[in-house]
């Protein structure tokens, strides 16, 4: 036993840091999220759930932050900066899309983020992929491929041009915050505290659109019904998760990495959005999912030596077939993004 972190055996001969089994967590809860988001969209406009869910996430990690005193002003600002990408600009575009396509689609659409984010990483951080990572990626772009090119069924919501424009365009406003967080945010290592402030940020980046809206009486919110506003909080809960999580693994991995890992979104969107939702994934959206399953395992079972910027936080060991050691969890930021 080499390490001081946590670690967590998935299989043999896999290698799993606590910097990644956060990256995961975060990569579930957004999956979830992308999901919710399309159930709440059934009962309110898109400016309704980007303003539950930041105001609502922002009230709750900066309250969780100033109760622990774990709230620095230090930095506030380009955490802020930070939160206008996502959840910000990245919420606010994938919550128009998502109002116009289906979750599947949606889900399955963000297979995309990987390439940019590792083209983005490569040019802005200087980061260099190794051979297993480029092969990995290819998997998961070739599911973001037959995604993006399948038709859908008859049975399934239709995926529009504009709604699927959209949350591309989401996606790259996340690409670009996975490589802007990895090189200008200085958390201390406290993924509360970044959080906090990059939700607010958000909320503050989304205040004047649904101010805007609402003075129109474009607003749904005092009409929807019990399930919607459940769906509403979950969408919260989700975001809140994966904020937490995604700032806690990213100053553990290089940018490219966490986004390879992030090939889980799409996946597990797409599960749920059949098991909640209902909706009927066809042959290429399924074929997509197995082929970022695929990606996703060779990225684990080839997990090079990281470069973090708190290397005594996690050092890596090789972890023999055995049952798996829970992982500390912390509840609540991202669909955000994607809080």
């Amino acid at each position: 036993m080499a390490s001081c972190e946590a670690q967590a055996g998935v299989g043999p001969g896999l290698r799993v840091r606590s910097g990644e089994l956060s990256i995961l967590l975060a990569a579930v809860a957004y999956g979830l999220s992308t999901t919710l988001s399309v159930a709440a969209l059934h009962a309110v406009r898109p400016l309704d759930l980007l303003a539950v869910e930041l105001a609502g996430a922002a009230a709750v990690l900066l309250g969780a932050a100033l109760v622990t005193g774990r709230l620095r002003r230090r930095g506030a600002v380009r955490q802020m900066m930070l939160g206008a990408l996502v959840p910000g600009l990245g919420y606010l575009l994938g919550d128009f899309g998502l109002d116009r396509t289906s979750a599947s689609n949606g889900s399955l659409l963000l297979a995309a983020e990987p390439l940019l984010t590792v083209l983005l990483a490569v040019v802005a951080l200087h980061e260099r992929p190794e051979r297993r990572a480029v092969v990995a990626l290819a998997f998961g772009l070739a599911g973001g491929v037959l995604v993006a090119l399948d038709p859908g069924s008859p049975g399934q919501p239709a995926g529009t041009t504009t709604g699927n424009l959209l949350v591309l365009a989401g996606v790259a406003v996340s690409a670009v915050f996975v490589v802007a967080t990895r090189r200008y945010s200085d958390d201390d290592g406290d993924a509360l505290n970044a959080s906090a402030w990059q939700t607010a940020g958000g909320a503050v980046t989304a205040t004047p659109f649904v101010a805007a809206a609402w003075a129109s009486g474009d607003s749904q919110l005092t009409t929807a019904d019990a399930a919607g506003w459940a769906a509403c909080a979950g969408v919260l809960l989700c975001g809140a998760v994966a904020g937490i999580a995604f700032n806690r693994g990213i100053g553990r991995m290089p940018a490219a990495r966490a986004s390879q890992l992030l090939n889980l979104t799409p996946a597990i969107g797409t599960l749920s959005a059949v098991t909640l939702l209902g909706e009927h994934p066809t042959a290429p959206q399924l074929a997509g999912g197995v082929a970022l399953f695929v990606g996703l395992t060779l990225l684990l079972r080839g997990a090079p030596d990281p470069a973090p910027r708190q290397p005594a936080l996690d050092q890596a060991v090789d972890v023999p077939a055995a049952p798996a050691v829970p992982a500390a969890s912390t509840t609540a930021a991202t669909r955000a993004s994607p809080v």
